[in-house]
């Protein structure tokens, strides 16, 4: 206990030196002179920055330079703050992003938070702080964990989408997102529904609780982000095992030539919502039961670098359903698995995690929003 308080001493009496009030430095200087000289020497700025950020992350192993440029990132929190449509809105995945004495703030998992966004905007300072302070207008506006945990569902939208959760899997594809857009039935009666173009009356018959009518986002993107973000809630930030979660998207029974357009608008809608304020979270997207002209586009699409390589790595297209290859669930229904296993599950639905609740600030925030309406 005495060397943690005495290396927190440390570092305070070092950031002092480094960014404190002159009159404070001279004073430092005048009673210690043997420590002032040696470590304003030893440390700059930028160094002890970078050590305390490198220090703090568990997911990757950071260069001095990419420490460096998160602990930039971090430094301007306050100005992020204060760049915000709602400066009081300070949350992202549940966690608060906030300066480090700030209350409710998880120090590690923010900064993991902010690397994310950092690693997607390839390190430029500048962009991620920008991309960051959207990201936040966003969720101030959208509000996603409304979506995710307190709105109701109709049954017929819970039928497109399941989350699993096995902790024996292989790293980051522990926590899996599936969308079953085969389910449909009438695609077009659906988005109808659902979609964009869904009246208030048809909203309303088939959902018995309306006070969220006036958040922004048909009920199918609603319900699509919320799937997601109870995902979240099930990996572990700080966890390089865990950190990211898998995505399979199952075209069983989907005409992807004759795909419906009001299905076309939604998942081009939610593509961009999850490049924009999702950023570095998947492991690994499967798209299974594709038709083989439609792997023959893809995979064309890539060779004439219309998708990155760094975005194809994460990608695999495949004609059938069998992620026997990549995951090893003994549980997986049959369908999705061709090794013979023991006990397999009926349906995976069977295998969804149900109910989950958000944690932490998140559940913080939840309440205000649910009771008294704090956040505006």
């Amino acid at each position: 206990m005495q060397s943690e308080v005495g290396r927190v001493v440390f570092y305070d009496l070092v950031a002092l030196l480094n960014y404190g009030p002159r009159s404070e430095i001279s004073f430092l200087q005048s009673t210690f002179p043997d420590f002032t000289t040696k470590f304003t020497i030893r440390f700059t700025s930028s160094t002890l920055l970078h050590q305390l950020h490198m220090s703090s992350i568990a997911t990757i192993k950071l260069t001095t330079e990419q420490a460096d440029k998160l602990a930039k990132v971090v430094g301007k929190i306050p100005d992020i703050l204060s760049s915000l449509d709602n400066s009081d809105y300070d949350e992202i995945f549940g966690f608060r992003i906030n300066t480090d004495d700030a209350e409710h703030v998880d120090v590690a998992v923010r900064d993991e938070i902010l690397l994310k966004f950092l690693i997607a905007n390839e390190y430029d300072v500048d962009i991620t702080v920008e991309k960051i302070v959207n990201s936040l207008n966003w969720r101030n506006k959208f509000r996603p964990l409304s979506a995710a945990f307190l709105e109701p569902v109709d049954e017929e939208l819970k039928k497109l989408g399941v989350i699993t959760n096995e902790p024996n899997e292989h790293d980051n594809l522990k926590v899996i997102t599936w969308n079953l857009y085969g389910n449909v039935k009438s695609p077009k009666k659906l988005f109808e529904r659902y979609g964009d173009g869904a009246s208030d009356e048809k909203v309303a018959a088939k959902t018995p609780v309306l006070e969220f009518d006036s958040l922004p986002g048909s009920p199918f993107l609603r319900w699509r982000i919320g799937l997601m973000e109870r995902a979240l809630q099930l990996i572990t930030f700080t966890d390089p095992a865990n950190h990211k979660l898998g995505q399979v998207h199952d075209y069983k029974n989907v005409s992807m030539l004759r795909m419906d357009p009001g299905m076309k608008a939604a998942t081009k809608e939610i593509i961009s919502i999850f490049t924009d304020n999702y950023p570095e979270l998947l492991s690994t997207k499967f798209f299974i039961n594709v038709p083989t002209l439609m792997s023959w586009v893809f995979g064309f699409f890539a060779k004439i670098g219309i998708i990155s390589q760094k975005t194809l790595d994460k990608f695999k297209v495949l004609n059938l359903g069998d992620l026997s290859p990549w995951v090893e669930s003994p549980k997986l229904p049959a369908e999705y698995c061709k090794v013979s296993r023991d006990s397999p599950a009926i349906s995976l639905f069977d295998l969804d995690v149900g109910e989950l609740k958000a944690k932490g600030y998140g559940d913080i925030l939840l309440k205000k929003l649910e009771h008294d309406d704090e956040v505006e």
